[in-house]
């Protein structure tokens, strides 16, 4: 009679199992060193953060200067003209311009992102960052206002305000047109570029917590913060970063046109400030039905099935959890909780 009973293959069972403990190794070992690379540039970042810092620090000692320090609280030109010398073009673009010269083999693609768009699809795209910009103002003036009727008064660094048309043309520049450039520059194409290779949404809300961060009070981190991941989605999402360099400009000439109107016209009023509040918000919520509506917002990105993957949380706060943030952090940190007072 024929045994029809075949013994198990132990051999087979003993492969199968081997090759996916080693599987399962492999992909537990490529999360560890991509946990071990974001580290890393933790502390590039925060080395530059510091740098900032020290840069702000030393040039704040010219203004001990009696002579220097009139001339900066008697004129808005030269407040304005150091600001731009001190803040973007030094703090900003030279700090943050060197960290990626530096270390340009970890950018996989070009330092400033400047794919061809079409006016149409460019337009669209501002009047999208626009409209989470002023959703972004009232969200913060609500925050503001809760703080206020607790009894605290957050403190914001205001516009230096026109005294002649002279400087009107340097506020104008100085507040809408280089911090629009230099921020970009530093924040969406240094910074962006740099961590983007370990997920774009890691880069984008990384990048928005270290713009809000060096703004160093709280109600420019907060509206840095949140303003910062739409320049970001929208950067990598058209990989382009001039729709970000028109919402940001945009965005802060809107505080720029009043005060020189208020100039103009010699008279406080925010009914300009309405005026293009209300602008925006309509031609952006248009731009942002026929973005959703034509598909624009669709994750056309392959989805990567693998083991053991670093969730998002764990990658953000291994980028900040650094021996090289520390500083720089608790710095930023101390100066958003004093400017609450």
């Amino acid at each position: 009679m024929n045994n029809y009973y075949q013994p198990p293959n132990f051999n087979q069972y003993q492969y199968n199992y081997d090759e996916t403990a080693k599987k399962n190794a492999f992909y537990i070992e490529k999360a560890a060193l991509e946990i071990r690379q974001i580290k890393r540039l933790g502390n590039i970042f925060g080395l530059a953060m510091t740098v900032y810092v020290a840069v702000n620090v030393l040039s704040s000692f010219f203004l001990l200067f009696p002579s220097v320090s009139n001339l900066y609280s008697s004129s808005a030109l030269f407040q304005t003209c150091f600001g731009i010398l001190a803040v973007d073009l030094v703090g900003l673009v030279a700090v943050f311009g060197i960290m990626a010269y530096i270390n340009r083999k970890k950018y996989s693609s070009e330092l400033i992102p400047a794919e061809k768009l079409s006016f149409k699809e460019g337009f669209l795209w501002i009047g999208f960052g626009m409209f989470f910009c002023i959703i972004a103002n009232y969200a913060v003036n609500f925050i503001v206002y809760l703080l206020q009727a607790a009894g605290h008064d957050p403190f914001n660094v205001e516009t230096p305000k026109p005294d002649s048309f002279i400087t009107s043309i340097a506020i104008a520049i100085g507040t809408a047109v280089m911090p629009a450039l230099c921020e970009e520059f530093a924040m969406r194409c240094c910074g962006i570029g740099m961590l983007k290779n370990h997920g774009k949404a890691f880069a984008v809300i990384c990048v928005s917590l270290v713009f809000g961060l060096l703004h160093g009070n709280f109600v420019q981190f907060v509206f840095a913060s949140l303003i910062g991941l739409i320049l970001g989605y929208v950067t990598v999402k058209t990989n382009s970063v001039i729709p970000a360099v028109f919402i940001h400009m945009f965005n802060n000439g809107i505080s720029v046109i009043t005060s020189i109107s208020e100039y103009v016209f010699k008279t406080e009023s925010n009914a300009s400030v309405g005026f293009w509040f209300a602008l925006w918000f309509i031609i952006g919520g248009i731009s942002t039905v026929i973005l959703l509506v034509k598909g624009y917002f669709r994750n056309n990105a392959e989805k990567i099935n693998e083991p053991y993957q670093n969730s998002l949380g764990k990658k953000v706060t291994s980028f900040f959890l650094v021996p090289g943030m520390i500083v720089p952090f608790l710095f930023f940190v101390y100066t958003i909780i004093v400017s609450i007072r």
